[in-house]
């Protein structure tokens, strides 16, 4: 070989040692940024859990105001379908 050749090959040898180099660097960054992106995910995950959870309790402690907010309607609606039923009956008799 010439010495040509022998100093391209030398050259090209160390720009593929810092292509190497780079790559490594970029790997721990991509890695370390993943990381980062995984650790908030699970976060809000672990925040939208809790909060569905608060969902729920709150549903299971309304439904017995809401059952007792049905019962009272359908008294007061069954009231006054009887009064309007006695009016309409004494008066069209």
């Amino acid at each position: 070989m010439t010495d040509t050749q022998d100093v391209k090959i030398a050259v090209l040898e160390r720009e593929l040692l810092g292509l190497r180099e780079q790559h490594r660097e970029h790997k721990e960054e991509i890695k370390s940024a993943l990381d980062k992106v995984a650790g908030a995910f699970f976060d809000n995950l672990k925040e939208m859990r809790n909060d569905i959870r608060n969902i729920y309790e709150f549903i299971n402690q309304s439904r017995g105001s809401i059952g007792t907010l049905l019962m009272v309607a359908s008294t007061v609606g069954g009231v006054v379908v009887a009064v309007v039923s006695w009016a309409l009956a004494h008066f069209f008799k």
